[in-house]
């Protein structure tokens, strides 16, 4: 059973994160990595499916995984 406050893996670079949020059917938590990573990906033209990787970097990001 995951509880807000418990320690995860990141699952983007492995870093022990804490887990922030926890779904009501216990499911999916939310877990903030203290660690720089960079912005997700985003479309790079309106009229193609061209994804370019952002430059910019942020701090105590929160990925949502499944539980387990």
């Amino acid at each position: 059973m995951v509880n807000v406050g418990d320690h995860r893996k990141c699952p983007e670079c492995e870093t022990i994160g804490s887990v922030v949020w926890v779904s009501q059917d216990k499911k999916t938590m939310g877990v903030q990595c203290h660690r720089s990573h960079q912005e997700a990906r985003r479309l790079g033209s309106q009229f193609g499916a061209t994804l370019t990787p952002s430059t910019k970097t942020r701090k105590n990001v929160v990925f949502f995984t499944a539980v387990g």
